[in-house]
C-alpha cells in the first residue's frame, strides 16, 4: 500500500462536509483545553528560554507568540507556543497515538492560520485531519515505536502538524505527499528527555517542523514519494524494522479518532500514567492526611507497563515530580489535591512529603491494561497500629472519554490556567 500517497490524498481531498459535527465538537474542546495550558505554560522556564531565542532572531511578525507579548514568523511562533503548551504536561492524550495529539497540532494551525487569514472552519478542518493522521500512524507502529524510546508526540506530531499545515495552504495531493516526505526526515524525539525542558521542546519542534515542511513543499521542495512506507523509509526505521501493518491507513476518517476512542483530557498537570493512582489516592486522602505521622507504608498496585515511562529515582525538581508515581501519590495523600502548585520545586522538596514518598511502594501486579494507556490502580495505606485504608480500584481516570470532564469543568481548567497570564477582571470592548 502506498501509505504516503494515501495520507496525502486524505488530507488534500477530504471535503469539509465529510468531517462530522461530533468531530468538530471534540476539536473545540481540545482547542479550549490546549489554549489554556499554552497560556499557563508560557510562564515556565522552558518556554521563556525558547521565546528569548526566537525574539533575539527577529523576523517578520506573522503570528502571535502567546503569553510573551511579541510576534514572530509563523514557524517560530509555532515553536514557542508548542513548547508552552507542553511545558506543564497538562495537555490532552490519545491512546492510539500513545502521546499528546493537540500540542504539536494547534500551535502549527494557529500560527499558519493567522499568517494566511484562515477561517475558523478551515482551522478546524486542518486540526481534525492532522489529528486523524497522528493517531492512525500510532495504530500502525505506536507500541513498538514507543518501546524503542521514541516520543510519539514529537514524531507522529511532526507528521500530523505537516498534514494540517498542508491542508491550510491548500496543497494538492502531490505537494502534500512532498510535505509528508519532508516531515518524515524532521520527525524525532527521545523519551529519555522526559522530566527535562527538552520534552516540551519536542512539541514545539514538531509544530515548527510541520509548518516548515509544508512551506518548503509549497515552494517546490522535493522528497521521496514513498518516504513513509519504503523499506528504508521512516515507518521501518521508527519501528526498529518490525513488520508494518498498513491497514489502519485504509480507514482514515472511518472512524474519526477524535471521536472514537476520543481524547483523554488531563485533570492533573503530570504524566498520564500517574492519573489512575492519583484518583485512587484522592479518594482516601481526607481519611489519611490527619494521620500522616502514623503511616507505616503505602502500597500502589498498577497494571504492567505503567512504570515504563516513569522515573525510578526520587525527583529533585517539579519537572521530575511529574514523572514520579511515588511523589504524585504522596502529594495527593498529603494535600488532598494535585494542581499546578504541586509541581513547584519547593513543593517537591517538602520534608513531610519526601518522608512519605520513601514509604510508597509501587508494584506492577494489577490486571493487564486493555488499552495502550489504560490499566488500573489500587492504593492502600497501612498504619503503625495495623489499620489499613484502601481506595476502590480505579480503572478509568477522570477526563477519559468514558468519564469526560463537563464543559463547565473544562472551562474552569481553562480559567485557572489562563489567569496566570491574563487579567480575569479585564474587560474587552
Amino acid at each position: 500500500m502506498k501509505i504516503t500517497h494515501r495520507i496525502a490524498e486524505f488530507v488534500a481531498s477530504t471535503p469539509t462536509a465529510a468531517i462530522p459535527p461530533e468531530a468538530r465538537e471534540q476539536a473545540r474542546r481540545a482547542v479550549l483545553d490546549t489554549l489554556g495550558v499554552m497560556l499557563a505554560g508560557s510562564r515556565e522556564e522552558a518556554s521563556i528560554k525558547v521565546a528569548a531565542l526566537v525574539r533575539e532572531q527577529g523576523g517578520v511578525g506573522e503570528a502571535a507568540v502567546l503569553g510573551h507579548d511579541f510576534r514572530a514568523p509563523a514557524f517560530e511562533a509555532a515553536l514557542v507556543n508548542g513548547t508552552s503548551a507542553h511545558a506543564l504536561d497538562f495537555d490532552d492524550v490519545s491512546v492510539t497515538m500513545r502521546g499528546h495529539p493537540s500540542v504539536p497540532l494547534l500551535p502549527a494551525v494557529l500560527a499558519l492560520g493567522e499568517k494566511l487569514g484562515s477561517s475558523g472552519e478551515e482551522l478546524t478542518d486542518a486540526f481534525v485531519l492532522g489529528f486523524e493522521v497522528e493517531c492512525k500512524l500510532g495504530s500502525v507502529i505506536g507500541g513498538r515505536h514507543y518501546a524503542l524510546g521514541w516520543h510519539p508526540t514529537a514524531t507522529f506530531g511532526t507528521i500530523g502538524a505537516a498534514a494540517a499545515s498542508a491542508r491550510l495552504l491548500g496543497l494538492d495531493v502531490d505537494t502534500t505527499r512532498m510535505t509528508l516526505g519532508i516531515a518524515a526526515s524532521l520527525a524525532s524525539g527521545a523519551r529519555r528527555n522526559f522530566g527535562s525542558m527538552t520534552k516540551p521542546l519536542h512539541a514545539g519542534w514538531a509544530a515548527r517542523n510541520g509548518v516548515i515542511a509544508a512551506g518548503l513543499a509549497s515552494r517546490g521542495f522535493t522528497a521521496d514519494d514513498e518516504a513513509l512506507e519504503a523499506p528504508d523509509g521512516w515507518l521501518h526505521a521508527a519501528s526498529g524494522g518490525a513488520p508494518v501493518d498498513p491497514s489502519p491507513i485504509e480507514h482514515l476518517g472511518d472512524t474519526w479518532e477524535i471521536v472514537s476512542p476520543g481524547i483523554d483530557v488531563k485533570l492533573y498537570p503530570c504524566c498520564y500514567f500517574t492519573h489512575l493512582s492519583i484518583d485512587a489516592a484522592l479518594e482516601i486522602s481526607a481519611r489519611v492526611s490527619p494521620q500522616m505521622a502514623a503511616i507505616e507504608g503505602v502500597r500502589v498496585s498498577v497494571s504492567p507497563g505503567t512504570m515504563m515511562v516513569l522515573r525510578k529515582e526520587p525527583p529533585q525538581t517539579g519537572l521530575e515530580g511529574k514523572f514520579s508515581l511515588e511523589y504524585c501519590v504522596a502529594a495527593a495523600l498529603a494535600d488532598g489535591d494535585v494542581s499546578l502548585a504541586t509541581f513547584d520545586d519547593g513543593a517537591v522538596a517538602r520534608p513531610n512529603v519526601r518522608a512519605l514518598m520513601k514509604r510508597v511502594r509501587v508494584t506492577e501486579d494489577g490486571p493487564p491494561a486493555s488499552a495502550p494507556l489504560g490499566g488500573s490502580a489500587v492504593v492502600q495505606v497501612a498504619f503503625l497500629d495495623g489499620e489499613r485504608i484502601s481506595a476502590p480500584r480505579v480503572d478509568i481516570p477522570r477526563g477519559a472519554p468514558q468519564n469526560p470532564l463537563s464543559w463547565s469543568l473544562l472551562a474552569q481548567k481553562f480559567r485557572d490556567c489562563a489567569t496566570l497570564v491574563l487579567d480575569r477582571n479585564r474587560k474587552t470592548g
